[in-house]
């Protein structure tokens, strides 16, 4: 069985991370990846960024192209964006593509003119569309106008790569000097949706009251220059540590004592249940849906009010690590078991 991944997004985030590690895990069948610009140097891309509406047209017809020269028993879309899943989908359809998937990722914002599109054209949506998934209960409702047939995929993680390490941690703070600080730290790329002008002031605030505090920010994209300005505008970059884009996520975790999500809007938030393996304490919004709460050390502020935030996280008393594992596994995000879902999906879709 071959199986096409297209992944919206023109960076390497959350999505194109979740659904490589749950394809790792599946064997005996072929996954390729697609997306608009190269984001893995492995991965087919179609040369063009969707990001005017030329680009769009263009991405469309090569898109309509590849699917006519390749043969694929299914097209799984991933992504929460209405009209990117559904231009997608009809595509592979005019590409006499018999399978596919539509997978929402996200919960993004849409205006009163989407939201209208999105009301007439998701009948036919869901016509030409085989399978309906989502990471989430938001996730389903936000781009699915019914969710009574959508099957609740949960974002699988590897529980024990993720479990807290004191010796790890140890090492990573003595390697950045930070031994004797108190580290704060948020994983996501640089857009919009991640919020990262809230978290700078935020933390412009934290310092003020916390002299000992340092603040690590780990991934890539557009609006970095943007907020590496801010932060020397505010003369904090002595410290707020930009590491840009790692793999070594865990140890990163274990070198930090409170998480930080003040995003907009998530479709599920896995970096969160990747940190509550690790122990750490989280504190986030309330845009971030229910079932991501999973651990005890879990702080939720309904509001973008500083003085709310810099409150909750100064009352912090940081305990022992708290060891999520064995909770994660039941709650039913663990990699494998994710792994097997999906792959029960496929084979029953390819009957």
């Amino acid at each position: 069985m071959r199986v096409l991944q297209i992944i919206d997004g023109e960076i390497f985030g959350g999505i194109a991370k979740i659904m490589s590690d749950i394809d790792n895990n599946i064997e005996n069948i072929k996954f390729d990846y697609l997306t608009s610009v190269n984001v893995c140097d492995d991965w087919i891309n179609l040369g063009i960024s969707r990001k005017t509406l030329k680009g769009k047209i263009i991405y469309n017809h090569r898109l309509r192209k590849f699917l006519k020269n390749n043969k694929y028993d299914i097209v799984h879309i991933n992504s929460g964006v209405f009209l990117f899943s559904f231009q997608i989908a009809v595509i592979c359809k005019l590409s006499k593509i018999k399978k596919v998937i539509a997978h929402s990722h996200n919960t993004p914002p849409m205006s009163l003119i989407k939201k209208s599109l999105k009301k007439i054209l998701n009948p036919l949506y869901r016509k030409i569309t085989n399978i309906h998934i989502a990471c989430s209960e938001e996730a389903a409702k936000s781009l699915f106008t019914k969710t009574d047939d959508v099957i609740i995929l949960k974002n699988g993680i590897d529980t024990d790569k993720f479990r807290y390490n004191d010796k790890i941690r140890n090492q990573y703070r003595k390697k950045l000097n930070i031994e004797n600080k108190i580290v704060y730290s948020h994983i996501g790329n640089f857009i919009k949706q991640k919020n990262h002008n809230f978290l700078i002031d935020l933390f412009y605030e934290i310092q003020k009251k916390e002299n000992n505090s340092i603040l690590i920010l780990v991934g890539d994209g557009p609006l970095k220059n943007q907020i590496e300005d801010k932060v020397k505008k505010l003369k904090i970059e002595d410290k707020v540590l930009f590491l840009g884009f790692r793999e070594d996520i865990p140890n990163l975790l274990c070198m930090s004592d409170i998480f930080l999500f003040p995003s907009l809007y998530e479709g599920f938030g896995i970096v969160l249940v990747e940190a509550q393996v690790n122990g750490l304490t989280i504190v986030t919004t309330n845009n971030i849906p229910n079932e991501v709460k999973i651990s005890n050390n879990y702080y939720v502020i309904d509001n973008y009010d500083i003085n709310s935030w810099v409150n909750t996280i100064l009352n912090i008393k940081l305990n022992n690590r708290e060891d999520s594992n064995k909770n994660i596994i039941e709650n039913g995000y663990d990699i494998k078991e994710v792994s097997n879902q999906l792959e029960k999906i496929y084979h029953n879709l390819e009957v």
